[in-house]
């Protein structure tokens, strides 16, 4: 993706952590720290969801390394046995889930991910720039000049207070109650097979609505994954979180549930065929124990 953009500025995309402020106090967070050289294995979870981000949270084993561990421990330039360590930590706590044998997935960057184009940010410094030259010039002239400005200034500002409250008030009404939506998502997860990171399945399921994908659609695609588990034999470390399949929008793949329709043939075979004409002819009624098929 970074190579794409390498030479074209307009269309490179800006990618950050947004840390919690309760990072830190998280129980997985501080139980890490409180293992021996855990204040290290903290800073390689760090390295790790920062160079996720442009994946949204996926990190991929290309075989360039013996394993996913050495090949991490590459991209970060730290010690291959405290990024395994690391590794089997964040897995063993649900931070860390094997998508495929070449796939992982950091489940918490999909809340934690901020980004913006190169069009966003320069338009956001031009304004801010503008803003800037505005206010220097409002200082630089005398009080009978700025009042009328302040008092326009403030009537406009009242003015975009209220049209933001009317657009705010018309997309609340437009949008389905929270009460409702909980409700509905409920019923889905009661039949979801990995019930993890409910929180994130959820607002990956407001989203889903609000981009028009019914509950229905999504019902179905659970149902699905339900058949190829059974039918596979899936083991449950390999059954997706909750907020995997929600995140990720997995109702639109295609699974191999094992039930195929087949064709009966009732079709009479060719060496009896004459047995049926002669009947037709007679128009008579046999018993059909007398049939030779």
């Amino acid at each position: 993706m970074a190579n794409n953009y390498k030479n074209d500025p307009k269309k490179k995309r800006y990618y950050w952590l947004q840390l919690k402020e309760d990072f830190f106090n998280q129980k997985e967070i501080k139980l890490l720290r409180r293992i021996a050289g855990g204040d290290t294995y903290t800073i390689i979870y760090l390295k790790m969801l920062l160079i996720s981000l442009k994946d949204e949270g996926k990190l991929y084993f290309e075989a360039i390394g013996d394993n996913f561990a050495e090949e991490v421990a590459l991209s970060l330039d730290e010690a291959p046995e405290d990024v395994a360590i690391t590794i089997s930590y964040l897995e063993k706590k649900g931070l860390l889930e094997i998508i495929e044998d070449d796939e992982y997935f950091l489940n918490r960057v999909p809340e934690l991910l901020g980004s913006e184009a190169y069009s966003t940010q320069r338009s956001r410094r031009h304004r801010a720039k503008k803003k800037l030259q505005e206010n220097v010039q409002s200082l630089q002239c005398n009080n009978d000049e700025t009042q009328p400005r302040q008092g326009a200034t403030k009537r406009r500002d009242r003015e975009d207070i209220e049209l933001e409250k009317e657009i705010d008030t018309k997309i609340e009404k437009s949008k389905p109650a929270i009460k409702e939506l909980t409700e509905r998502f409920n019923t889905l997860w009661k039949i979801y097979p990995n019930k993890k990171g409910k929180e994130n399945a959820f607002k990956s399921y407001q989203k889903a609505i609000k981009d028009n994908v019914t509950d229905e659609t999504i019902k179905q695609g659970i149902e699905k994954y339900n058949q190829e588990i059974q039918f596979k034999r899936t083991d449950k470390q390999y059954i997706a979180h909750g907020s995997t399949w929600f995140g990720n929008r997995r109702w639109n793949d295609e699974y191999e549930t094992g039930y195929v329709h087949q064709k009966t043939d009732y079709s009479i075979p060719k060496e009896y065929e004459h047995v049926i004409e002669e009947l037709d002819k007679r128009e008579s009624k046999y018993d059909l124990e007398d049939l030779p098929f």
